[in-house]
């Protein structure tokens, strides 16, 4: 079973160009190397552009478990989470409906 998930977080001012980055690098950490991550996508709000939402969705526990202890993902905490003005909010979901082939 598919395990979908989304973190939502909003970033200090400041920081946002070097959070971008480090977001940037992260999603193309996991298009090269997590094929059993189906699904991931960062997104920036329009009206508050300190304000971002990830869209994710692991094969199962074994791809979650590999997202999370991977370099990347090390490396972008080191640099996001210092900087976000309140703590990242994570949620699970059950799938309802899809177009992907997951």
């Amino acid at each position: 079973m598919p395990i979908l998930m989304t973190a939502r977080y909003q970033v200090r001012p400041h920081a946002i160009d070097r959070c971008k980055k480090a977001i940037q690098l992260l999603a193309e950490h996991v298009k090269e190397n997590e094929k059993e991550t189906l699904f991931y996508m960062a997104q920036q709000e329009k009206l508050n552009p300190y304000a971002f939402l990830h869209t994710m969705v692991f094969k199962d526990e074994v791809a979650l478990t590999m997202h999370r202890s991977s370099k990347a993902a090390e490396n972008f905490v080191k640099v996001l989470y210092p900087e976000t003005i309140d703590p990242l909010e994570f949620k699970e979901y059950n799938l309802i409906g899809t177009n992907l082939e997951i």
